[in-house]
């Protein structure tokens, strides 16, 4: 039986059972959702409500309360399309690793390949989902910008804004490290979130430098001396992915994480999806990532819609004994209440 391997429905499946890399703050925050048969995506937003229940005079059955209402916005999903072109030189040539004798067809590294292509692209569409998820987190909006052409010079933007407030920037003897109170901004930050939607806030993430000031402060390190108090708890354990877990202050019921990870910018530049300077507090499942839908040309000259997180598509130029692999998707990182989570700048 004839296997068509660069048809698009041969290589979904494939697609779909492949391990993504890990990615932290999408995993943890923002965790795959619904995907739509549009390229177009509905998005539910809420802002905490925290009404009382009335008081109803004598002989008064009952007083009608207005539902608790929220707002949907129809948006479009921005799409990730990574693609990668196969020649001819690329299955002739010995690949990395491969023995300098070798009896491998070009048929058998075109299997090689496209396997290994799917999976370096699958792993560029995670990295910026990543992106997407920590640009939602710290500035409450995410900017995309569509680039147009190979240069990187002209593209058209895209903003998804959740108008999200609850940002702060220490300034001065403020700052953790010049004076800083920081169990006291720990505590405040935590309540301001609960005060506005009742949400218990349970994680921590600092940057590295909010974490050095962290461990080095006085207050914080007498806290962790006093016996039989247990109240800061400081027992560092690396969960992989970058990701350590620094320990626990029971009292405000916060986690202490630190994630060391970087992202090549557009501009070429290494960062860190978190500052070294900046604290984020939440709690995990703060929304969903919703997809919407790839339409995409095949083969038969149609146009199709593929409902789906990651849809791939392949064609050839036969006068260039080239041929082209793509994947493409449409992700939108949502919060369910822009006041569930802070964000500060600490150092």
């Amino acid at each position: 039986m004839k296997l068509e391997l660069y048809k698009t429905t041969t290589m979904l499946p494939a697609i779909q059972q492949m391990i993504a890399p890990t990615s932290f703050l999408k995993n943890t925050f923002f965790p795959d959702g619904e995907t739509f048969y549009t390229e177009e995506v509905l998005l539910d937003f809420t802002k905490g409500k925290r009404k009382m229940a009335p008081f109803v005079a004598p002989r008064v059955g009952g007083i009608t309360m207005d539902r608790e209402g929220y707002k949907t916005v129809k948006y479009l999903a921005p799409k990730i399309a990574p693609q990668r072109v196969l020649t001819i030189d690329d299955l002739v040539i010995r690949g990395l690793g491969e023995n300098v004798i070798s009896s491998k067809t070009p048929q058998q590294r075109q299997v090689e390949l496209l396997a290994k292509d799917i999976k370096e692209l699958t792993a560029m569409i995670t990295r910026r989902q990543e992106w997407m998820s920590a640009q939602a987190l710290l500035n409450g909006k995410v900017v995309m910008k569509g680039f147009t052409d190979r240069s990187d010079k002209d593209y058209v933007e895209q903003v998804l804004d959740f108008n999200f407030t609850n940002k702060e920037v220490l300034e001065g003897t403020d700052r953790w490290g010049q004076g800083g109170k920081i169990y006291e901004d720990l505590e405040e930050w935590k309540l301001k979130i609960t005060q506005l939607t009742d949400a218990t806030v349970d994680m921590a993430i600092l940057g590295r430098d909010a974490l050095k000031a962290f461990r080095n402060d006085a207050t914080i390190q007498k806290l962790m001396d006093i016996r039989n108090m247990n109240n800061i708890e400081y027992k560092p354990v690396y969960r992989g992915e970058g990701v350590s877990y620094i320990g626990r202050i029971a009292e405000l019921n916060l986690d202490i994480y630190t994630y060391d990870s970087w992202y090549l910018e557009d501009d070429k530049v290494l960062k860190p999806y978190i500052p070294a300077n900046t604290v984020i507090l939440a709690k995990s499942n703060l929304g969903e990532t919703l997809y919407g839908a790839i339409t995409q040309m095949e083969k038969s000259e149609q146009f199709v819609t593929y409902e789906g997180k990651i849809v791939p598509r392949s064609w050839a130029d036969v006068n260039a004994e080239a041929r082209m692999i793509r994947l493409a998707s449409r992700p939108v990182p949502k919060p369910n209440d822009a006041d569930e989570w802070f964000v500060a700048q600490v150092v």
